[in-house]
C-alpha cells in the first residue's frame, strides 16, 4: 500500500533510521537525507508528498531547506523538527509554509498523525477547482492563448497525450486540468512516478504492484511522470508490463521533461509514436515575459486571499520578475511569490522579500566601476551616494561626527553606509596598520546547548561567509542579520548583547573572544536569540571553530593601530577603568578587587596566537555570587538558568566546583574583555589596562576607538 511519499532529512543517522523504518512499515514510500543539500537534489528529480526536516543541520539548516523546498515546489508540505527550537521558531517555520512543528525528542504517534494530516493537505491540494494549473496559462501572450486551445482540444478526446517541457512548467497539473474538464472527469486520476517502481523483482511482484496501482476497476486517467528518469532498459521493460496491464477504457497521460534539446526532441517524437499520442509542448516562462506580470499577481493575491489587505509589488520588484529568466518556471515563480508574500510586513512586496537566488542574478544590489552607465535607478543612486560620502569624508578629515553634521545623518548612520560601500582612507605612511588575510572557516557546523539566563534549549550554526561580510549574527527564521558592531550593542548588563530591528544575539562575549584570539573576520552565527553558555567559558567554541577548519581568504585586512590613549572612567574609581595605549602587539593587564574568597588578583596575557589564548584564558568561566541570584531572578536574568555553568561563590567558599586556576576569576574578566574588543571588527595592536570594569567600560573604549578608527 502506497499511502505517499515522503523525505526525511535530519544530520542524525539514528533518527532517519528509526523514522524511515516507522513510516515504511506504515506504508510510506520513504526516501532519506542527511543534509539540506542533499534533499533539494532529491527533489530535483522527485516530488515527494512531504519534507520532514530538522532545524538544526550544518549546511543549508532546517529553515534554508524549508524555503528552499517551498521556493522550488510550493505544493510540497514540509514539516519542521527541532530538539532546540522555541515558539518564534515554530511561528517563523509556519509562517514561511511549514505544515506544522514537532518538538524532539519525537512521539511516533505525533508523527504518523502529522504526516497523515500532511499528505491529506496535499491530496486536497491537488484536487481543488482553482488548482495552480488554472493560472498556469493565464496570460495574453500568443503563446498562452495557443496553448490554452491545445488543452481545450485535448479535453475533448481520451487518446493517449504526451506533455513535454521544462521542470516547473505544469506539466502535471496541466494534467490534471485536462482530466477535470474532460470526458473521464468523473473516474479517478492516477498519478504514477516510474522511477519509485524500481527495482522490482520478478513478474509476479510487478503483476501485484500494477494490480494496486490500476485495479481491475479503475476506468480513468493514469500519469505517468518520471519516465525518462529510468535507464532505457528500465523504460523498455516497463512499458512492456505497463501495457501488458492497462486497459482500453483508461485514459494515459505522459510527462516527459523536455530542455529543447536534440536528444529531447528525437525521444518525445519516438516515445509519442510507440503510445501513439498527441504531442502538448508546454513553454517556459521566459519565452512569455508579458505573462510573468499577471501570474504573479495572481499568485500574490491567492496567499492572501482572505481580503483583509492587499499586497502590491514595488517597481523594482517588477523589473526583477520580468527580467529575470526563471529557470524553475512557474514552480519557481510561485515559490518566490509565496515566499515574499509571507515574509514581508507592510503592503509593498520589496527586494529584500525576494529570494536570494533572484536578487543575486538581478542588478538591483551590484556596484559597478562610476565610469560605467549604471543599469538601473538603485545602481546610480549608490554610485552618486559613495562618492558624495567619499568627498565629505575627506572634506573633514575623516573625522566621523563633523561629517555627519555636515551630510545630516546620525553618526551611527553614517558607519553603517561607510561599511556598506567600503570606503576607506587613505591612510598617512607612517600609520599603516600591518595587514593580514581576512579568515573565515572551512565548512558550516552546529554547537547545541542552553542559554545562561533564559535556561532554553538553544543552539548554534556557524556557517563561512565571502571576503568584506565581517561578523553577523542571526536566526534561523528571518534573513536578517545584526553585525558585531558596536553601533548594535543593545545592553551590557551581566553580558554583551546586540539588537537590530528583530534580530537579537546575547550573551555574545565568550564566542566573540575566540573569533578575536583565531582572527575569524567573516561568518554567520545563526542561533534563537542567545549565545549557549556550555560550560561558562570559551573552550567549546575554540573547539568548534577548529573543527570547522581555519581558512585564510585572499582580500588583506588591516589591523586595528592604537594610535593614543583612550581611556574610560579613572584609575581611582571604584566603578571601574580601563585603558589602552599603542603597542606593537596585543595585551591585557587585569587588577580584580573582590571580597573573600576571590580577593584581590591580577594577570597579564600576552596574545601570541591562537594557542596562547586556549591555554591560558579559553579555559576561564564566568562566576557570579550567592547572594545576587535574588536579585538576578527579580530582573530575569536567571530565570531557568544553568547555575552549573558558572563558578559560584559564597561568602566563604566556591560551592559548586573545582577552579582550572587560582585566578580563574581574573582571566575570565580578560577573556570578556578580549571578545568585548572585537567589536571594532579588527585584530587590535595595543596595551589594555583595566581595573574592576566591566561590559559597560568595554564596549564604551571600543566606542571611543570606532570614533576615530572606523
Amino acid at each position: 500500500m502506497d499511502k505517499g511519499h515522503v523525505l526525511i532529512v535530519d544530520d542524525e543517522r539514528e533518527i532517519l533510521t528509526s523514522l524511515e523504518d516507522v513510516l515504511h512499515d506504515e506504508g510510506y514510500r520513504v526516501e532519506r537525507a542527511e543534509t539540506g543539500e542533499t534533499a533539494l537534489q532529491l527533489i530535483r528529480t522527485e516530488t515527494p508528498d512531504v519534507v520532514l526536516v530538522d532545524v538544526w543541520m550544518p549546511g543549508i539548516d532546517g529553515i534554508k531547506t524549508l524555503q528552499a523546498v517551498k521556493e522550488s515546489n510550493a505544493d510540497i508540505e514540509v514539516v519542521v523538527m527541532s530538539g532546540h527550537g522555541n515558539i518564534e521558531t515554530a511561528v517563523a517555520a509556519t509562517k514561511l509554509g511549514a505544515f506544522n512543528f514537532i518538538e524532539k525528542p519525537l512521539s511516533i504517534d505525533a508523527v504518523l498523525r502529522i504526516v497523515d494530516s500532511a499528505i491529506q493537505a496535499r491530496r486536497a491540494k491537488e484536487l481543488k477547482s482553482n488548482d495552480v494549473a488554472d493560472v498556469m496559462f493565464d496570460g495574453t501572450s500568443k503563446i498562452s492563448q495557443r496553448v490554452r486551445k491545445t488543452i481545450q482540444k485535448a479535453a475533448k478526446n481520451t487518446v493517449p497525450l504526451l506533455i513535454a517541457g521544462e521542470r516547473g512548467t505544469g506539466k502535471r497539473f496541466i494534467a490534471r486540468v485536462i482530466h477535470k474538464n474532460g470526458i473521464k472527469k468523473d473516474e479517478g486520476f492516477r498519478p504514477v512516478h516510474c522511477r519509485s517502481l524500481f527495482p522490482m523483482k520478478g513478474i509476479n511482484e510487478w503483476k501485484n504492484t500494477l494490480e494496486r496501482l490500476l485495479p481491475n476497476t479503475f476506468q480513468g486517467t493514469v500519469y505517468l511522470d518520471g519516465l525518462e528518469q529510468l535507464h532505457m532498459a528500465e523504460r523498455e521493460k516497463f512499458l512492456v508490463r505497463f501495457f501488458e496491464h492497462m486497459k482500453d477504457s483508461m485514459r494515459l497521460m505522459v510527462s516527459v521533461d523536455h530542455m529543447g534539446t536534440l536528444k529531447d526532441k528525437a525521444y518525445v517524437r519516438a516515445l509519442s509514436a510507440k503510445i501513439s499520442a498527441d504531442v502538448i509542448h508546454l513553454p517556459p516562462l521566459r519565452e512569455r515575459k508579458e505573462d510573468i506580470l499577471p501570474l504573479a499577481n495572481r499568485i500574490l493575491n491567492e496567499c492572501i486571499g482572505d481580503g483583509r489587505y492587499a499586497k502590491e509589488f514595488s517597481e523594482d520588484v517588477i523589473t526583477i520578475l520580468e527580467d529575470y529568466d526563471w529557470p524553475g518556471n512557474i514552480a519557481e515563480l510561485k515559490g518566490a511569490v509565496t515566499k515574499a508574500a509571507y515574509t514581508s510586513q507592510g503592503l509593498e512586496i520589496r527586494i529584500g522579500h525576494l529570494p536570494h537566488v533572484i536578487r543575486e542574478a538581478s542588478d538591483f544590489e551590484t556596484d559597478t566601476s562610476i565610469n560605467d552607465i549604471p543599469s538601473n535607478f538603485n545602481v546610480a543612486r549608490t554610485q552618486w551616494e559613495r562618492q558624495y560620502l567619499s568627498f565629505h569624508l575627506e572634506e573633514h578629515d575623516w573625522k566621523i561626527n563633523k561629517t555627519a553634521q555636515a551630510v545630516g545623518m546620525t553618526e551611527p548612520a553614517l558607519k553603517r553606509k561607510i561599511k556598506a560601500y567600503n570606503i576607506q582612507p587613505v591612510l598617512p605612511a607612517l600609520k599603516t596598520p600591518r595587514e593580514t588575510n581576512q579568515r573565515s572557516i572551512s565548512k558550516s557546523v552546529v554547537l547545541y546547548g542552553r542559554g545562561l539566563h533564559s535556561g532554553l534549549k538553544t543552539g548554534l550554526i556557524i556557517e563561512p561567509l565571502p571576503p568584506g561580510s565581517g561578523i553577523q549574527f542571526g536566526n534561523l527564521t528571518s534573513p536578517n542579520t545584526v553585525r558585531a558592531n558596536v553601533d548594535f550593542v543593545d545592553s551590557t548588563n551581566h553580558a554583551t548583547n546586540l539588537r537590530n530591528g528583530t534580530v537579537t544575539a546575547r550573551t555574545i562575549e565568550h564566542l566573540m573572544s575566540a573569533l578575536h584570539a583565531y582572527k575569524i573576520s567573516n561568518i554567520l552565527i545563526k542561533m534563537s536569540e542567545e549565545v549557549p553558555v556550555m560550560d561558562g567559558s570559551a573552550v567549546e567554541f575554540c573547539r568548534l571553530l577548529e573543527e570547522a577548519g581555519i581558512e585564510d581568504q585572499r582580500e588583506k585586512r588591516q589591523d586595528l593601530l592604537v594610535d593614543k590613549v583612550y581611556e574610560v572612567g579613572e584609575p581611582s574609581d571604584e566603578k571601574g577603568y580601563i585603558r589602552i595605549e599603542p603597542a606593537d602587539s596585543f595585551s591585557v593587564s587585569y587588577l580584580i578587587d573582590y571580597p573573600e574568597p576571590i580577593g584581590k588578583q591580577s594577570y597579564l596575557y600576552e596574545h601570541k596566537n591562537a594557542l596562547s589564548f586556549q591555554e591560558e584564558i579559553a579555559p576561564a568561566r564566568t562566576f557570579g555570587f550567592v547572594s545576587e541570584l535574588e536579585s538576578l531572578e527579580k530582573m530575569g536574568l536567571a530565570e531557568g538558568g544553568r547555575w552549573d555553568n558558572v563558578i559560584l561563590v559564597d561568602k566563604a567558599r566556591v560551592v559548586n566546583t573545582q577552579l582550572r586556576f587560582p585566578n580563574e576569576f581574573v582571566r575570565h574578566k580578560i577573556l570578556d574583555v578580549i571578545g568585548d574588543l572585537y567589536l571594532t571588527g579588527r585584530p587590535i595592536r595595543g596595551r589594555v589596562t583595566a581595573e574592576r570594569s566591566g561590559h559597560r567600560h568595554n564596549v564604551a573604549l571600543v566606542k571611543q576607538l570606532m570614533e576615530v578608527h572606523v
